[in-house]
């Protein structure tokens, strides 16, 4: 669970150099979006009736079909033809198969994702899937397979990695799904249990939950809460400890009495890791029971974010509290239940993986990549684990007219936790939770690790859903948003770990004082850089060096810094320089240097290293600050501004690989935004030139008062064939801040999508 799946695509990428053979592989020739769409084999396929694909100029298809089934075979049909090397390795991921391809060196990620169950679990959820469900994803998958067997040639992926084509089946899809589901606490609470053995371990999770639960509600809420601006907000977070997972999204809207077209205005950008291609594809969609257009998951038959005539949606990840670490430590073997399964190994000897399952879950700490500093066997209770209906959910949601209907069609959702923000042409705007989560007290955990619960007293004997969780329609303050903090307080925690207010504190007090909001108004939000925590820290760092008597050392121009991590910001460029170098030693001084490696990846990191350097004495902070001036220097010596060193890379996850990895960089661009800004893009402290990994990724917004006035853009492209036209025809407009429009109106649609493709049964 500490590698994401990138990185595992990387390992992959560089076992198979193992072969031998993935130098001579090199990137396919260009190739044009009419090249590849003149490619397609269009005749004979598995369709009741002909189905019409119409393509715009930068390959984002628009379906019309005359029933479901056929509309489900063209989605999964398009999915493969233009997506089918990231999708292979994703479900191959998903079934812990990596080692089949890269050998021994991904044992150890198949032999913890197998523990982890994904596979399984997807086995059981497709048998209770309603028969019109199953029918969707059946006929999904059946149009990726017809799609692999009509390309003229394999993506590179199967190339470069040296394996054949397998026929997908339901179970694929959905265990691809539930890997996308995974609890983001894992990889936050993974990296703490190397900190529990610590003697002021206590201290730690104490000082983290300081911040727990979302005591900073989604700025919809009700009550003081919801009237307090940027500054009472972060004066607050000072004495407190936000959330550190690496997640984000931002989403909101605003009603009519606020937007120039007198209809509400949604806007909503997910934040996922960087890479190319995107792990969203742009589809629009008509058939007897659909019509929408959106972003669907590559991979996925769903719309996870998108605009039918009716009603808008955006989301963000919660970070719902949806599991536990139990300590099973000495549990009666009784008790456990044992599965056996066998990984496939590459130019090795395949591994038995026993798979132990407890009352509350598999043992976690069987995983090669997961251990427990106090040697504790720990059990992972997991929400997922629970039967549940997500792929219902969105199609009956992609279906709603109303934020009732919406709600309603989330009853059975479990993961993961979101915050959605909704808008509706009748003039309705609303954010609510999806998820499902135990009915837990509301006062923190006492520790990461859980006891097992005494009988009577477990918090999961009652489930809470979305008809039991916070919804809020038409505030009276006119808008609505989530940055990923809870939605708003009820009777259960929502959130572990909860995220800094900047975002939703920016987003706020933009959208407070807003009238005659706009595409270009969202837009501009959208790609909005300024971080007031780093204003914070800023501020911190000048109160200490006047401590230890080193105020004058610290350059003007730092103080003078606005706190926007703009590209051409000289000031972000000096507090990166500073902080980054300053951090380490802080954290040398108080012989904490395990807790550095752990916390410099936490978004709440500039609150702790603001509290702990007013721990050190005098001494220690001068010579902290020697460390810290020495680093801004040299960020000085390699750059002018923020985005000489802040890189926005439009590259394949096989650019990690050695030797090879350079074929994979298709750009290399300066950008601006950081950890915390609402265009957040996210990177570990550093005085080097580095990429940003992971952040905003994808945009919509959407006006109601138009069915036409819908607006999507990706980072890179629409096509993953590699070095494709459509591979990254959108970088432009990612940097300019434009967007595709997306139309419902039938004529809109054949004026703006030209190229018309036309599916033709067999017979």
């Amino acid at each position: 669970m500490r590698r994401n799946l990138p990185a595992l695509i990387a390992s992959v990428a560089v076992a198979a150099l193992v072969t031998g053979c993935s130098l001579l592989n090199g990137v396919p020739e260009p190739t044009t979006v009419s090249g590849r769409i003149a490619a397609m084999q269009t005749a004979g396929l598995d369709l009741q009736r002909p189905v019409e694909i119409r393509w715009n100029a930068h390959m984002v298809p628009w379906i019309t079909a005359e029933t479901d089934d056929d509309a489900a075979y063209a989605l999964g049909y398009v999915h493969g033809w233009l997506r089918l090397g990231q999708m292979e390795i994703g479900r191959r991921a998903a079934s812990g198969r990596l080692a089949e391809l890269a050998g021994p060196l991904a044992a150890d990620i198949d032999e913890s994702l197998r523990i982890l169950g994904y596979r399984r679990d997807a086995e059981a959820a497709y048998t209770r899937l309603p028969e019109a469900t199953k029918r969707w994803i059946d006929r999904f998958s059946a149009g990726i397979n017809a799609a692999m067997a009509a390309l003229p040639e394999l993506p590179h992926e199967y190339r470069l990695l040296g394996f054949r084509p397998e026929p997908w089946t339901p179970v694929d899809v959905m265990a691809f799904g539930r890997l996308a589901g995974s609890d983001v606490n894992w990889l936050t609470a993974v990296g703490m249990l190397k900190l529990t053995k610590r003697p002021d371990w206590p201290d730690i999770w104490r000082q983290a939950m300081e911040f727990n639960g979302g005591t900073v509600p989604s700025i919809a809420a009700a009550g003081d809460d919801s009237e307090r601006d940027a500054a009472t907000r972060l004066a607050w977070m000072l004495g407190t400890i936000a959330g550190f997972a690496r997640t984000g999204s931002n989403a909101w809207a605003v009603t009519g009495a606020k937007s120039a077209s007198g209809k509400p205005v949604l806007a909503t950008d997910p934040h996922l890791g960087i890479q190319a291609p995107n792990l969203w594809l742009l589809v629009g969609l008509k058939s007897p029971t659909f019509e929408v257009v959106g972003m669907m998951p590559a991979g996925l038959p769903v719309f996870g974010l998108g605009r039918n005539r009716e009603l808008a949606w955006g989301a963000t990840n919660l970070r719902a509290r949806s599991s536990d670490f139990v300590d099973v430590t000495g549990l009666p073997a009784g008790r456990i239940e044992t599965q056996t399964e066998t990984v496939g190994i590459r130019f090795g000897f395949d591994r038995e993986v026993t798979r132990r399952i407890t009352p509350w879950g598999p043992v976690i700490t069987d995983a090669p990549l997961v251990e427990d500093a106090r040697g504790r066997e720990l059990a992972l209770r997991w929400v997922g684990y629970q039967p549940s209906d997500e792929l219902t959910a969105y199609l009956d949601g992609a279906r709603a007219t109303d934020v009732q209907a919406f709600r309603a069609a989330f009853r059975d959702y479990a993961v993961p936790g979101l915050a959605f923000v909704l808008a509706s042409a009748s003039g309705d705007i609303a954010i609510g939770t999806a998820a499902r989560l135990p009915a837990r007290p509301l006062e923190a955990p006492r520790d990461l690790v859980m006891a097992p619960p005494a009988e009577g007293m477990d918090a999961w004997g009652r489930m809470l859903g979305a008809a039991d969780l916070p919804w809020i329609l038409n505030p009276a303050k006119g808008y609505v948003a989530s940055a990923n903090n809870p939605t708003a307080p009820t009777i259960a925690p929502l959130t572990l770990f909860d995220t800094p207010p900047d975002r939703i504190s920016v987003i706020e007090q933009r959208l407070a004082g807003a009238d005659q909001v706009d595409r270009d108004f969202m837009g501009a939000l959208q790609r909005d850089t300024l971080s007031p925590s780093a204003l914070v820290l800023r501020d911190a760092v000048l109160q200490q060096a006047e401590r230890a008597g080193m105020a004058t050392d610290i350059p003007a121009r730092l103080r003078a810094w606005d706190g926007r991590y703009d590209a051409d910001s000289e000031g972000a460029l000096l507090f990166e320089g500073l902080v980054s170098a300053m951090a380490p030693a802080i954290y040398a001084a108080l012989g904490q240097d395990d807790v550095y490696e752990v916390i410099q990846r936490w978004s709440w990191f500039r609150v702790k290293v603001a509290a702990d350097m007013a721990r050190l004495t005098p001494d220690q902070l001068r010579t902290v600050f020697a460390a810290g001036l020495k680093g801004l220097a040299e960020v000085e010596a390699k750059a002018r501004v923020w985005g000489d060193l802040h890189r926005l890379e439009l590259s394949h996850p096989f650019s990690n690989a050695p030797l090879i990895g350079s074929r994979y960089i298709f750009s290399d661009l300066p950008t601006g935004g950081s950890n915390e800004t609402v265009m957040k893009a996210a990177h570990s402290p550093s005085t080097e030139r580095h990429r940003t990994v992971y952040g905003s990724q994808a945009r919509q917004v959407n006006d109601m008062a138009d069915p036409d006035a819908n607006w999507f853009v990706l980072l890179g492209g629409q096509d993953g064939w590699l070095n494709a036209e459509g591979f990254s025809s959108q970088m432009p407009l990612w940097q300019s801040g434009d967007y595709i429009r997306m139309p419902l109106e039938r004529a809109t649609v054949e004026a703006e999508f030209t190229t018309v493709t036309m599916l033709r049964p067999k017979g």
